[in-house]
């Protein structure tokens, strides 16, 4: 099952439009280009909206009484989309074996499951881990979380096998930095903050980390946890950061449907870019004058960062919201897309010259290897190698028992590591094979590989912090 931004605009379109408000279904209509959308409208059954939103609520009834025991909860309180729902007990049944599915998952993968020696656990946030990333030559983390702070953690000072190396608790500064982001007070903890970090960045030395959150905010950090600059002037959430080859500016994205380009020094703003009709989902360096961006408007704009009046090139060709892009060589540009595809793009000739068609789901993420492979991971629960000069897949991975919402390589490019809900596979790119995996008692939002290819970390939802050993 699949959802895109477009379908749920031309359900609220079709929606306005059936209840009578028809200024308000223009309007709408025009800024979310529903007039120019594909979608069959006489194949949508009326009402489909309210229809699927009462579906809704019907699963949220059964997800809040079924309990991870195996039992379902017998209430006749009611459910609301607005108010929440408040439980009145009447009695518990069994319905069904809570250990069943999950036992078959965890013994099919042997000596390749990731042995409790192998990983290390950094709890100490109060909310989700939204966001991970490693000191480009350190034994240090950054990690960014829905309770508004980023903490970077020294873990070289951190022994293996204890589950509780860093708590809140914890009064080891020399193994713990905390930076607190300024933030609205929130009557609930438990909620994520305004001020969520959802994206963390270093530069290219690691000497400064770049943090953005869901307010917009995007700030830069010393090593040692002190605060550099405040960049504010987006308006919505932040999507993506990305430091210059240079490490002198700094590029910021957002749903706010802009890119700005930032002084890393002086926190000035050199230029805007905003060239897209929907949010940007991406952005990338091809070089220290020359970027990318791509957005959920189906389209890439290639920029000079000395010219803001248009684009040096926009790239049109997907069917649906692009969701990443990267850079390889002079020329090309990948990107990958809700409408499955996966191209290849010649930035010179402004053409598409690579289409790969194979994945039957959305593709969230990509990576180069080189020039020659790229790997893709789809909502589709597949990993799969694309060689990009012949377009042929040269490894399809499907042990995945979910959709795959991240891929990255190791530094050397010889392992590829992938997350399907809650557990992280690393496969070998020499023979195909699964090197290890780990489930994580939450979902992981995020991963990144350390300086050595040894060590790969995972934020997860249940607000720890994962680090698997991947050494054979």
């Amino acid at each position: 099952m699949s959802l895109t931004s477009e379908e749920v605009n031309f359900l609220v379109y079709r929606y306005l439009l059936e209840s009578g408000f028809i200024h308000s279904a223009f309007a709408f209509g025009h800024e979310s280009l529903i007039t120019k959308s594909s979608i069959d409208g006489s194949k949508v059954i009326p009402g489909a909206l309210i229809s699927f939103i009462q579906k809704g609520l019907q699963f949220v009834e059964v997800e809040t009484h079924v309990n991870e025991d195996g039992t379902e909860t017998i209430c006749d309180g009611t459910f609301s989309a607005i108010e929440p729902h408040k439980c009145n007990i009447k009695s518990k049944r069994r319905i069904f074996d809570p250990y069943a599915a999950d036992s078959f998952e965890d013994n099919i993968f042997g000596s390749q499951e990731a042995s409790s020696d192998e990983v290390m656990y950094l709890r100490g946030h109060s909310n989700i881990v939204c966001s991970c990333s490693w000191h480009p030559n350190q034994p240090v983390l950054a990690s960014g979380s829905g309770d508004a702070t980023v903490r970077i953690w020294r873990t070289s000072k951190l022994s293996r096998g204890n589950d509780e190396h860093v708590d809140k608790k914890a009064k080891t500064e020399d193994k713990l930095v905390v930076i607190n982001i300024p933030a609205k007070k929130q009557e609930d903890s438990s909620q994520p903050s305004d001020s969520m970090v959802v994206s963390l960045k270093w530069n290219s030395s690691g000497s400064f980390l770049a943090t953005g959150t869901y307010d917009g905010k995007v700030h830069t950090w010393t090593a040692n946890g002190q605060r550099a600059q405040v960049l504010d002037r987006h308006r919505a959430p932040i999507s993506a950061i990305k430091w210059s080859p240079s490490d002198d500016r700094v590029l910021t994205a957002s749903f706010d449907k802009s890119v700005i380009l930032w002084n890393a020094s002086t926190g000035a703003v050199e230029n805007t870019f905003a060239y897209h009709q929907g949010a940007i989902t991406d952005i990338d360096w091809k070089d220290e004058t020359t970027f990318a961006m791509c957005s959920i408007d189906r389209t890439i704009s290639v920029c000079s960062t000395k010219s803001t009046s248009t684009p040096e090139a926009k790239l049109e060709g997907h069917a649906a919201d692009i969701n990443m892009i990267k850079w390889i060589g002079s020329s090309n540009l990948a990107s990958c897309s809700d409408d499955s595809t996966i191209k290849i793009w010649n930035a010179k000739t402004k053409s598409c010259v690579q289409d790969f068609t194979q994945h039957t789901r959305e593709v969230c993420a990509i990576d180069w290897a080189n020039s020659g492979q790229l790997a893709s991971g789809s909502l589709d629960a597949t990993v799969r190698i694309w060689d990009a000069e012949n377009g042929k897949c040269s490894h399809n991975f499907t042990k995945h028992h979910h959709p795959v919402s991240s891929i990255q390589y190791s530094p050397n490019k010889n392992l590829l590591a992938s997350v399907s809900h809650n557990r992280i596979y690393v496969w070998s790119l020499r023979d195909s094979s699964l090197v290890k995996t780990f489930k994580a008692e939450g979902g992981i939002n995020d991963i990144s590989w350390d300086s050595s290819g040894q060590r790969l970390a995972g934020g997860c939802t249940n607000n720890d912090i994962c680090v698997v050993d991947i050494r054979r």
